[in-house]
């Protein structure tokens, strides 16, 4: 009966959250989705950034045929990483809980719950923890050799020789600039970056905040003009319990990071439930849906490419009530989905 309820008020609740992939095949052929819970990591295997700070691997080259890789970190230090460039890749940080200070050039920003930045590849930057607990979701793209990277600075376990770090940076083309931030260090803050651009809490990168079903919200983070259509990364901002129609994505894999609240997901013939911390990937071509089960909620999600995603919720956030079901499959079928 829930199932009947969730699929019931999808056409009018359509909070959707997907990470595309169309140029590529489908790298899960199998339709099922993978799950990585809270504090656990993609293959089991633990990378802790200086041994203590859990720095778990979510989403993995392998699921996305290279194309994007995510971690969860939870920092119990007040530290960050050394001043670095990554030469390949764009990278998007988002603060779950607690206060970091970013260095990007030769500008600084201080960012807190809710806030997004995004840094640009070629450029150099790193951060620092300034709260004695804090927790950020981060992204790379392209996936790049990240997670060898992180394999191997633990396997090395600060034992390492010169050489050995030098030929590490050089796999992950990753290019060392400097020595970390200092806690100590209070630099000026800029009022805006020369290079990237950072995404406050409850705002939208593009200006519009997208409502999805009279209430609840949907601000775009990262858009399909910052990444020439390679990504568009959404934060869902659940109000009421309920979920979008069953529907397939023919060219686009999706993840969610669930950030507040309880979800019910679907896909294939199996059904999760995910919590505050949990991440879900689901791939290409697998009917599925997702049902919030609480009166408040609130998600991370991402299409990869973004293909039309945008332009959909710009759609239904003008809608008064639900489209016909013909409307709704119309509107689905524009913008690259199709409803089962």
């Amino acid at each position: 009966m829930v199932r009947r309820t969730f699929l019931r008020r999808g056409l009018s609740a359509l909070p959707l959250l997907a990470l595309p992939l169309s140029s590529f095949k489908t790298w899960f052929s199998d339709g099922k989705a993978v799950v990585v819970r809270q504090g656990q990591s993609r293959f089991g295997v633990a990378t802790p950034f200086r041994k203590v700070n859990p720095n778990n691997l979510v989403l993995s080259t392998r699921d996305t045929g290279g194309q994007l890789s995510a971690f969860w970190y939870d920092g119990f230090e007040q530290a960050g990483p050394s001043f670095h460039a990554h030469l390949e890749q764009d990278e998007m940080f988002y603060v779950i809980s607690g206060r970091y200070l970013f260095k990007i050039g030769e500008q600084h920003q201080e960012l807190s719950e809710g806030d997004l930045i995004f840094l640009p590849r070629k450029i150099p930057h790193t951060w620092i923890q300034l709260s004695e607990r804090g927790q950020l979701f981060y992204l790379l793209q392209p996936a790049g050799k990240m997670e060898e990277f992180f394999l191997r600075l633990t396997e090395l376990d600060g034992k390492g020789t010169p050489q050995e770090y030098e030929e590490m940076g050089k796999m992950a083309a990753i290019q060392n600039f400097g020595p970390p931030l200092k806690r100590e260090e209070t630099p000026d803050l800029s009022a805006a970056l020369s290079n990237g651009f950072v995404v406050r809490a409850a705002k939208s990168r593009i200006g519009e905040r997208f409502v999805t079903d009279g209430v609840s919200v949907a601000d775009v983070k990262v858009s399909a003009a910052d990444t020439g259509g390679t990504l568009s990364l959404l934060e869902y901002h659940g109000k009421v319990a309920g979920g979008p129609p069953l529907h397939v994505h023919p060219e686009q894999d999706e993840v969610f990071f669930v950030l507040e609240g309880q979800y019910r997901f679907r896909c294939g013939d199996e059904e999760h439930e995910l919590g505050v911390g949990d991440f879900i990937f689901l791939p290409r071509n697998a009917p599925h849906t997702f049902n919030q089960l609480s009166e408040q909620g609130r998600m991370l999600f991402g299409f990869q490419p973004a293909g039309q995603m945008e332009g959909f919720f710009r759609a239904i956030s003008g809608m008064k009530g639900a489209p016909s079901p013909k409307k709704a499959a119309r509107l689905f079928e524009k913008h690259g989905m199709r409803l089962v």
